[in-house]
């Protein structure tokens, strides 16, 4: 069960609540009057990277702001490295430069082949010296991936080492990492020996190297999730909490947790069961959790529209997790597939979705949400921006990161931005 004392969440209080809504073209014309979500045509969009295989390709994850504005992320594609097509994907720093603009710069470009790693996949995350950690995921060269670190050096320089390899052991790590307060990195692994993922600890050495423990391994046959593919989170107790894509008693995924045993180990519960319609399936995103230790996610399918995924929450008394189901996305003009979420002040939401909404074609490129929680029922939905793929970005494919003053969300896009569809970097402003 949840520690009552776990880590608060960041709370930043960005847009006010906004009923306005915007017709939308006469072939959803009808829809936009009759669904509950509003759209703020004061938010503004820009992007700030539009990437071109040199800078990087097709950004797949979230964006880590530190303490100064700047932002870092990874795109899994491009750069300079021998891979094919485009590259082996780069890390990159953005710092807020004078009147609005923004200055780009590759902190490392992966080489691949025996002496390096590429295709970074998860997002990246800071430890107490102010080194980046990050880890790859299996190319089509017969690498299966690794945890990287980046030191910081001289001249805003980076330096770049493999800290731990993958093994057959458990390998394909989810998107989001966390450490502890010792110092030791866990994550989830899409693949260990038995098929059906795991949970994993790294604990570093005095010699410089990393010790990997497998803290449980999913179980295919007993009920037991498998295939964890949103990486974890702690809480200041020790807890690990996570999803998994698939099993449970319907077959349609799980939220876990393991908590740490007297005597060692890890001892797991499942918490939530999907049930494969109303309270959605097959989550796949990070989860997130506030000041008071409840649990928020998302899954791109089910929910009350045709299957267009949810927004959930979980929260804990002394015996069990309750589910509450926030939103339910969909039908078009509103977004669906959501990825992960944010949360900011006054206890709102924000996130994207990596498609819907009415730009682009009939799938639409999708959303930049939030969600603002009312005195009973579900929680309201303002559309902050609808992508329309070459000059903004398209589909995003993670979720968004709150930073500045004036604060502004930032996330990334898949596809779009240019007429070859790189992705893009983007900001959004009240």
């Amino acid at each position: 069960m949840k520690n009552p004392n776990s880590s608060p969440s960041s709370s930043i209080s960005l847009f006010p609540t906004c009923s306005l809504i915007r017709i939308v073209p006469l072939i959803v014309a009808a829809l936009a009057f009759s669904c509950p979500h509003a759209v703020d045509a004061s938010a503004k969009e820009k992007p700030i990277v539009i990437f071109n295989a040199r800078n990087g390709s097709n950004p797949l994850n979230g964006l880590l702001a530190d303490g100064k504005g700047n932002l870092y992320g990874v795109a899994s594609d491009g750069g300079s490295g021998n891979c094919s097509p485009h590259g082996c994907g780069v890390v990159f720093e953005l710092s807020p430069a004078s009147g609005g603009a923004w200055t780009e710069k590759t902190i490392y470009a992966f080489k691949g082949g025996t002496l390096d790693t590429d295709l970074p996949c998860t997002e990246l995350l800071f430890d107490t010296q102010g080194n980046l950690f990050g880890g790859t995921c299996p190319d089509f060269s017969g690498h299966i991936g690794a945890i990287y670190e980046l030191t910081p050096g001289t001249g805003n320089t980076w330096s770049e080492k493999v800290v731990y390899p993958f093994t057959s052991q458990a390998y394909f790590p989810g998107p989001r990492l966390a450490f502890d307060s010792q110092g030791r990195l866990y994550g989830s692994a899409y693949r260990t020996t038995n098929g059906g993922g795991g949970v994993f600890q790294l604990s570093p050495q005095s010699n410089g190297t990393w010790t990997e423990t497998i803290l449980h391994e999913f179980n295919l046959n007993n009920g037991d999730g498998y295939y964890p593919r949103g990486g974890v989170i702690l809480d200041s107790a020790g807890n690990i909490y996570g999803t998994t894509t698939s099993g449970g008693k319907t077959l349609s995924g799980t939220v876990f947790e393991l908590t740490p045993k007297a005597g060692g180990g890890y001892s797991e519960s499942i918490i939530l069961n999907f049930s494969g319609s109303g309270n959605g399936y097959s989550p796949s995103t990070p989860l997130i959790m506030d000041a008071q230790g409840n649990l928020f996610g998302t899954t791109q399918n089910g929910g009350a529209h045709n299957n267009e995924g949810i927004v959930f929450e979980l929260s804990p008394t002394a015996t069990k997790w309750t589910e509450t189901v926030l939103y339910s996305f969909g039908p078009q003009p509103d977004g669906f597939s959501p990825t992960g979420i944010v949360l900011g002040g006054q206890g709102i939401l924000y996130g994207t979705t990596a498609n819907g909404g009415n730009g682009c074609d009939f799938v639409g490129c999708g959303i930049v949400y939030q969600l603002t929680p009312q005195k009973s029922g579900p929680w309201k939905e303002t559309i902050l921006y609808n992508f329309e793929s070459a000059g903004d970005g398209s589909q995003p494919a993670a979720g968004v990161v709150l930073s500045g003053t004036p604060t502004a969300i930032y996330g990334t896009t898949e596809f779009g931005g240019s007429r070859y569809g790189f992705g893009t970097v983007f900001e959004i402003t009240p």
